[in-house]
């Protein structure tokens, strides 16, 4: 189980696991940090020519996926009070957030891969997104506000003791740069990275 410190420095986290086919592997780190606000994230990508078609936030949102991007899976809990938090698909809400190099992002919520809830432009940009970089990396940072969680959920995420779930990733499903890249291992034969059961346990001390 990982340990963040609430309002306490942040975590650096290697995403190390190369996953099914990956022409190519670019080196990504993650930072978190809990605050009074919510889940600060910070991605860095070292990746010289990121792909990115997807140029503009629109709704219907554009499947970043086939772009270089960064993925934050996150989840939790049904019962504000379970003590044996164990993510798996049907019984727990996730959250996946993803982001190309522009800053452009796909989010949706829901129990199951299918029948998704899109994130409202609302939600979005209450994320508050920020891309930036040079010739040789790229960045994201974000922010998941305990606003939002607490709206989607009914109870106050990201405090003290609280226990939830995430994964992160690095991917692009475009053949000639196809990779997929984790931080906790996903031990399937086939691209899914919408599998709970493979996030990595998180409490907030």
């Amino acid at each position: 189980m990982l340990t963040l410190s609430f309002n306490g420095p942040s975590n650096t986290f290697a995403l190390e696991h190369h996953l099914w086919n990956c022409v190519v592997r670019p080196k990504t780190i993650a930072t978190l940090g809990v605050k009074e606000d919510g889940l600060h994230v910070h991605f860095e990508v070292e990746e010289s020519k990121p792909l990115t078609t997807a140029l503009i936030q629109q709704e219907p949102m554009l499947m970043v996926c086939q772009d270089s991007a960064v993925e934050l899976f996150l989840a939790f809990p049904d019962d504000e009070h379970d003590q044996n938090f164990a993510p798996m698909l049907e019984q727990c809400l996730y959250l996946n957030i993803e982001i190309n190099s522009k800053g452009i992002c796909y989010a949706k919520h829901g129990h199951s891969r299918k029948n998704r809830i899109a994130f409202t432009k609302e939600q979005i940009e209450s994320l508050q997104i920020k891309a930036y970089g040079n010739d040789n990396t790229w960045c994201i940072d974000l922010v998941v506000p305990r606003n939002l969680i607490k709206e989607l959920s009914h109870y106050d995420a990201f405090s003290p003791e609280h226990t939830f779930a995430l994964n992160l990733y690095k991917i692009s499903e475009s053949k000639d740069i196809e990779h997929y890249i984790a931080f906790n291992k996903v031990d399937v034969p086939t691209p899914n990275f919408h599998l709970p059961q493979y996030f990595a346990l998180c409490q907030i001390a």
